[in-house]
């Protein structure tokens, strides 16, 4: 199963709170109403964030990000077809005018590694980090990178690693980019995005310290451009699943 997985942030003018009431409710709806290709949609709310890092004075971008979008697919054929469907383009597209700064989104397709899963019990506290490779870096040369990286930090902070309940790792596929520009005229593009789990939201101190770690470690290798990676605490809203 492969996924389009898009950072969506609110448009100006609206609350967090009524930007979430919306895409949950009314945008879900519309999407419900004829799903096409999608076999799971899963929105995650954000409740917390931090953009940049600690030794940055000032943000080089402009950020927040409002809900992470997850739209699930069995293949390249189901994502083709819903993205053309005339209900696609006509009516779950031009939703997003109602809710979505259109000119500041990421969206990309990837595919998924579950590294741990826990079992099937909904985890309620779920963080989710965004890797934005230098340019320099190939793509193959960033996924050895990271799994070098996480492998080693998680080695060096075994209390994370005993806290770490399900981990989930999203490799960009750059095939999906001819949709994209659904998601807006101006899509960035994160080439490494992973969902953690945890138990405890008191979890989330531990995993602050292996994203530090993280960002430290893939910055110092030249592998991502620190500044403009993120990581959100999301609330996992699941708006259809046909997958069963």
């Amino acid at each position: 199963m492969i996924k389009m997985l898009a950072a969506v942030r609110r448009k100006p003018g609206m609350t967090h709170a009524e930007f979430l009431d919306y895409i949950e409710h009314q945008h879900g709806k519309i999407a419900r109403a004829k799903p096409l290709g999608v076999k799971r949609y899963v929105q995650n709310h954000v409740i917390d964030a931090a953009f940049g890092v600690d030794a940055d004075m000032t943000y080089t971008k402009t950020f927040h990000r409002d809900s992470i979008t997850e739209l699930f697919f069995d293949d390249m054929s189901g994502l083709i077809q819903t993205f053309s469907d005339p209900y696609t383009q006509q009516t779950v597209g031009p939703d997003a005018r109602n809710f979505a700064d259109l000119a500041n989104q990421a969206a990309q397709l990837m595919d998924e590694l579950e590294t741990s899963n826990a079992g099937a019990a909904p985890l309620e506290w779920k963080a989710m980090v965004f890797l934005k490779k230098n340019p320099a870096v190939t793509l193959d040369t960033f996924f050895t990178q990271w799994d070098l990286a996480h492998d080693a930090i998680t080695n060096q902070y075994p209390d994370f690693q005993k806290a770490l309940r399900r981990h989930v790792r999203s490799r960009y596929l750059p095939e999906g980019d001819r949709v994209t520009s659904y998601f807006g005229p101006d899509i960035a593009v994160y080439e490494g995005v992973c969902s953690m789990w945890f138990e405890h939201e008191a979890d989330f101190s531990i995993f602050r310290q292996y994203q530090r770690a993280l960002f430290q470690q893939l910055s110092d290798e030249g592998v991502v451009l620190s500044s403009e990676s993120f990581f959100v605490y999301v609330k996992e809203v699941v708006i259809m699943d046909l997958s069963q």
